[in-house]
């Protein structure tokens, strides 16, 4: 469907709803993509749906539909569906009415790409063909997926509100091993054509051939290189509980921290529309999206916030809008490599699990490619290990950080965290 077509459709629902309030949201995504394990490809997919969610509600209770039923003449069944559940919902004691009138919508054009959408398996096929002949080539193993998406939304609300957005992804993530020596890399883009395939490639097979032989991590105290990757399976954990309901409800390490430091001088976490992933112009509630400061000089700046508790404690609601920047520096891993003297380099997390949310410590494994550095150089790889940590405080002890690369859900540094002391738990 076009954008007015789907505006169109979205302010229709609305208007069958025949409810004082009502929200509707019509969505579209594509999926495409290609799996592949054991250096042959095992599935190919594309996937298409467009859905209605349609809320209605009295001014005490509200109730939601969803409907695949992407047809003018089938809303009023829709509608009067959504009016039966209303019916009998109970009152909810944080009802909200539908967002005010006359909001301004960011556009944000960075976010859609034209060939990308279209979806063909041919690029995909052909990417994927790299990867396994790479690792054959080389007597490794290879497995991962590679997709591109599309997806656009409208939304359209009783108070008078209408608006839409699209975007697109391309993604190829892979796994190369040689029995116990591994690597991984994951690259997204918003256009297919921007993905640096071949050269990703090639670091993954140099890599895997590197972690071969690992030995044990001997104890002692290691100051810590992340790549990009290891970097944002920290960081991703702290949007998981940043909000502002839990801190004033002190089940958080966010409690009672607003505008108080919580790392170091040289953290900082924000939500540019513009960034390094584009981010979304509003929420499905039909607030808008703006960028935000989160950290500044490792102090707690803002906390996203439903619109409940913002008109509860008189705040502004917020949300992330699908996009995070951690602020960077200069210099590539490998620059950050050559100014350490003892220390271990990471590649990657994974099983990452909370073991205390009020303190934000987790717990996990590390992952293809871990490495002993000295002197400035890689010396040998080392196994994996278990670690205990907590990331705030990891992002108290930064030494270094260098230049941004597009993971996650945005743009993120490799870092050279001061030294800790090896077991990593407590």
């Amino acid at each position: 469907m076009t954008k007015q077509e789907m505006m169109d459709f979205a302010q229709a629902a609305v208007e069958a709803a025949g409810t004082p309030d009502a929200v509707a949201v019509l969505t579209e995504k594509r999926n495409a993509s290609v799996r592949f394990g054991q250096n042959r490809i095992t599935q190919n997919l594309d996937v298409f749906k467009r859905e209605l969610r349609l809320t209605v509600g009295d001014g005490e209770k509200q109730a939601s539909i969803t409907s695949q039923k992407i047809d003018i003449h089938a809303l009023a069944g829709i509608a009067e569906e959504a009016r039966a559940l209303l019916v009998t919902s109970a009152p909810d004691p944080e009802y909200m009415s539908p967002v005010a009138e006359n909001q301004k919508y960011p556009i944000i054009y960075q976010a859609w790409d034209e060939y990308t959408a279209e979806c063909h398996a041919t690029p995909r096929m052909k990417a994927v063909g790299k990867v396994i002949d790479a690792a054959e080539q080389n007597g490794l193993i290879a497995a991962g997926i590679c997709s591109m998406k599309s997806r656009k939304i409208a939304i359209a609300t009783s108070t008078g509100n209408i608006t839409s957005h699209r975007s697109t992804a391309a993604e190829l993530s892979f796994t190369m091993d040689k029995g116990l020596a591994s690597s991984y890399t994951e690259i997204s883009e918003t256009a297919w054509g921007d993905l640096a395939i071949d050269s990703e490639i090639a670091t993954v097979v140099d890599q895997t051939l590197s972690n071969e032989n690992a030995t044990e991590v001997e104890p002692g105290e290691y100051k810590i290189i992340l790549e990009p990757e290891a970097t944002w399976n920290l960081l991703m954990f702290l949007p998981w509980i940043m909000n502002a309901r839990s801190a004033d409800q002190g089940t958080s390490v966010f409690s009672g921290m607003e505008g108080k430091k919580m790392a170091g001088d040289n953290f900082g976490l924000s939500s540019s529309l513009l960034g390094g992933r584009p981010g979304a112009p509003f929420n499905e509630e039909g607030l808008p999206s703006e960028d935000v400061v989160w950290f500044e000089n490792g102090v707690l700046k803002n906390l996203p916030c439903d619109r409940f508790t913002a008109q509860k404690t008189n705040r502004s609601p917020l949300f992330i809008p699908n996009t995070l920047d951690m602020n960077g520096g200069e210099g590539s891993v490998q620059d950050l490599i050559s100014e350490v003297d003892k220390g271990i380099l990471i590649r990657r997390f994974w099983y990452i699990r909370f073991v205390d949310q009020k303190t934000l410590k987790l717990t996990g494994m590390t992952r293809d490619g871990v490495f002993l550095v000295e002197n400035g150089k890689i010396v040998k790889p080392l196994k994996d290990f278990r670690w205990n940590w907590r990331p705030l405080e990891l992002f108290s002890n930064l030494l270094q950080i260098g230049t941004c690369e597009r993971k996650g859900s945005g743009l993120i540094p490799p870092v050279v965290i001061d030294k800790q002391s090896f077991p990593f738990t407590d």
